[in-house]
């Protein structure tokens, strides 16, 4: 509803009239179509859509974080302003009713890593990869720990974390078995990955290698490996 304002013998006009805001600045009446408020969508699909939302762009921040991974994607020809728009945009449509799945990634198509398989037993994740010696040390290992599937309503609807492993030459003799190419690898969580795991019922873990490559000029990273992984 619009109003008159008298002040010093002048008329002044404000506030609505039907879809119109009218206002007045230094003596002058102007007006304007008011905005209409939209309610945000309770609808399941809608709901969904800004959880994977929230969850591809935790993804995409921590991804950055990493110098090695924020280069990938900043020289990448994929479409997009910048390394964060390129995560988001092409990991929002495998992301599945508001959790990432095994399918997002980190890094996009690089080279061939190879996971078999991943246990984890007293907050240590047990497994093996190989890079067929096209990415020779010092190389990293890096790992997207997403928990989600709450327990308690009164916790997070996901927590995650990142780090990445250093190799060098040095780790040779005690992560690889004479003759092969393969790394044996046993990771302690520590810090928020071991402290939030209790309160979910299932773990998402991503992972990308980048290093030097054992062909010049060639890629130095590795295609995204993931794992999901229930704990109860």
């Amino acid at each position: 509803m619009g109003r008159l304002n008298r002040k010093r013998g002048k008329t002044n006009l404000s506030g609505l009239a039907g879809d119109i805001e009218l206002y007045t600045i230094k003596g002058e009446t102007f007006f304007k179509k008011h905005a209409k408020k939209h309610k945000k969508s309770r609808s399941k699909k809608a709901v969904s859509g800004r959880s994977n939302f929230a969850s591809v762009v935790k993804l995409a921040k921590e991804t950055i974080k990493i110098p090695e991974l924020k280069e990938i994607w900043s020289h990448s020809k994929l479409k997009g302003r910048n390394e964060f728009q390129k995560l988001i945009k092409y990991n929002m449509p495998l992301a599945y009713e508001g959790d990432l799945t095994i399918k997002n990634f980190c890094t996009h198509k690089g080279l061939n890593l190879y996971i078999p398989d991943i246990s984890l037993e007293d907050f240590t994740l047990s497994f093996t990869f190989d890079v067929y010696g096209l990415i020779k040390p010092p190389l990293k290992l890096h790992m997207f720990i997403y928990m989600y599937n709450r327990k308690m309503k009164d916790s997070s609807a996901f927590s995650s974390t990142s780090r990445s492993i250093s190799i060098i030459q040095d780790d040779i003799s005690t992560l690889r078995e004479k003759g092969e190419s393969k790394y044996n690898m046993k990771v302690k969580l520590v810090g928020d990955e071991k402290k939030f795991l209790p309160d979910y019922k299932d773990v998402l873990v991503l992972f990308a290698v980048t290093g030097t490559p054992s062909i010049p000029n060639r890629k130095y990273w590795t295609n995204t490996v993931g794992f999901d992984i229930p704990l109860i």
